[in-house]
């Protein structure tokens, strides 16, 4: 029978911004039978130079116990998407009136989306959006839940974003996340020049971030003028490397069980190696300036590192930042604590954009 408890825990940290859940709500949740297999947990000394809220974070990381089990059925697929979707929404709205800013539901194209105005806008961008493609494994993440990484960015960079509430699986499989994307891009470009917009996303919004792109180019529509793609997912086909060599280091658990079932749902085809699904098998031939984040604990590291590489070898002008000790998605958390590295992560995005956009 599916404990939806223990998986929405797994979930609440695996989504992307899902490092934002506050520990105690994942330990609340996290409740594993003694009966059930155990994963590995690691005691790794805290790592030296962190700024001394990360290093509370790191030492305070509440990690799920056993390995969790994915949906079986659509009814259960749909019942912890409404669930997760719930509480994160709920932190979206916490999240809205403890910063500068405000936002509205919009339909854009006939796709549904969230227009994100911060209280001051940059004079660099008074006349434009970015495009905001969110994260949560694909299933996850959408509503009100998927404002977080797009107030992140609203907040931190005083510019306009349009998150797009995509369309998700088990209902709106591969590729209508990516036909919804390509549909806004097209009518927010009507009036703003491509080549000074950027489309952003972590995780599985990192993944579609690259992957829209692609889409963009094979239309022979105009291009962004410069990505930031966190922590992507960009081989979904294959499990690389640090998902082995950082397990018990992420509390993004392992990708085994959900995680796995995520992308079943997504690519009910199984065409995994498909570069509209895999990124990093991509020809990226004239892809936009592209800068990506990951940390040192984060299980996707290597599927970031591999994507820089890729983009490196068609001759992309690509940055990679990678920080020390965080996990997946951990330089969002400066939306709940004051935290220098995520300052820092909004530093570097911020020069990045200005540099390619202005």
């Amino acid at each position: 029978m599916l404990n939806v408890n223990k998986i929405k825990s797994a979930v609440l940290v695996a989504g992307v911004g899902l490092a934002m859940i506050s520990p105690s709500l994942v330990a609340s949740t996290a409740k594993p039978s003694p009966t059930e297999p155990s994963k590995l947990i690691r005691n790794t000394p805290t790592p030296v130079g962190v700024s001394a809220k990360m290093a509370s974070i790191i030492e305070n990381r509440q990690f799920a116990e056993a390995e969790l089990e994915a949906p079986t059925s659509t009814e259960q697929w749909l019942e912890l998407q409404q669930l997760w979707n719930k509480g994160s929404a709920e932190l979206a709205s916490q999240l809205a009136d403890k910063l500068a800013l405000s936002y509205e539901k919009k339909a854009i194209a006939g796709v549904n989306t969230f227009v994100v105005t911060p209280d001051n806008i940059d004079s660099r961008y008074a006349d434009r959006y970015f495009m905001h493609l969110h994260g949560g494994a694909f299933v996850f993440g959408g509503e009100e839940s998927a404002l977080r990484e797009a107030m992140w960015v609203a907040n931190g960079l005083n510019v306009k974003v349009i998150s797009v509430d995509y369309r998700q699986p088990p209902l709106h499989p591969f590729p209508a996340a990516i036909d919804d994307a390509v549909a806004v891009w097209t009518e927010i470009t009507r009036k703003q020049p491509a080549n000074k917009t950027a489309i952003f996303g972590s995780s599985a919004g990192g993944n579609l971030t690259l992957t829209t792109t692609l889409r963009l180019k094979e239309l022979g529509l105009d291009l962004p003028g410069a990505l930031f793609a966190g922590t992507p997912a960009t081989d979904l086909a294959h499990t690389t490397d640090t998902w082995h060599t950082l397990k018990g280091l992420d509390a993004l658990g392992s990708r085994e069980g959900v995680i796995d079932g995520t992308f079943e749902v997504y690519v009910p085809s199984g065409d995994l190696e498909n570069p509209l699904v895999s990124p990093v098998y991509a020809d990226l031939e004239g892809f936009p300036p592209t800068l990506l984040i990951s940390g040192t604990r984060d299980l996707l590291l290597s599927d970031t590192v591999r994507m820089h590489r890729a983009l490196r070898a068609a001759n992309v002008n690509a940055d990679l930042h990678i920080y020390d000790g965080q996990s997946h998605g951990d330089y969002m958390m400066g939306l709940l604590y004051d935290l220098p590295e995520s300052d820092d992560a909004l530093a570097e995005l911020g020069s990045f954009f200005d540099t390619h956009l202005n």
